[in-house]
């Protein structure tokens, strides 16, 4: 038989250890303004690492090469940077967007933004290898790829905000969620991808669908009326 209770009524047997505050349970405003302000570091880090591949075509002695040539033989590098700085900027406005509109989080939302990250700093990688081996079909599936990715990602979080309303801001509008705008975003990318590593010629200039995307985002919603 168990022995009498001490006199403050508890047991001398050793208590269960229990784990710290789960991320289920522990939702604070805090806590979400620390993972978007990291989200956002990564990002400024990742836009800052575009440019250090152009810091390194500088020859040690300017003199031996005029400015002028050195910009058309580095091209590619250059050409790369640009819209590779054009594509990063826009993704982080796209999640700027996403995440004005967010008052909770939970692992989920966590988890894709983690990976979306992910996506983020590969893309000064996926720029370097685009400008050393151009048109190779790895290189078009690298780059192109990180970049569908990073819109999926950025879709999935849209997806989460229309599944789970207790992810919204109190007072943020559920039309706000262009779900229909995200599937396009991704479904071109990934028509950009498949063009881009199968039809030879076409390459990177794949990305050009990407403009489509706002008329027929018109179009099936003059439609949808």
């Amino acid at each position: 038989m168990p022995g009498p209770l001490p006199a403050d009524g508890h047991s001398d047997r050793p208590r269960p250890v229990t784990c710290g505050p789960s991320l289920r349970r522990v939702r604070t405003d805090r806590g979400l303004d620390r993972l978007i302000t990291f989200l956002d570091a990564v990002v400024a880090i990742a836009i800052t690492l575009l440019v250090l591949p152009l810091v390194d075509v500088l020859p040690d002695q300017g003199s031996t090469v005029s400015l002028g040539d050195l910009l058309v033989s580095e091209r590619r590098r250059f050409t790369a940077f640009a819209l590779s700085f054009a594509v990063i900027a826009q993704l982080w406005l796209v999640h700027h967007r996403i995440v004005e509109r967010v008052g909770s989080y939970d692992r989920p939302f966590v988890l894709v933004n983690l990976l979306w990250t992910l996506t983020i700093v590969l893309l000064p990688f996926a720029t370097e290898v685009a400008s050393v081996y151009d048109d190779e079909r790895l290189a078009i599936a690298t780059y192109v790829g990180t970049m569908t990715l990073s819109s999926a990602c950025l879709t999935l979080l849209t997806i989460l905000l229309v599944r789970r309303p207790y992810l919204r801001r109190p007072g943020a509008d559920p039309r706000e969620d262009d779900l229909l705008d995200a599937l396009l975003t991704t479904g071109t990318f990934g028509v950009a991808l498949v063009l881009g590593v199968a039809v030879p010629g076409i390459g990177y200039f794949a990305l050009l669908l990407l403009f489509l995307t706002e008329p027929v985002r018109r179009l099936l919603a003059r439609r949808a009326r």
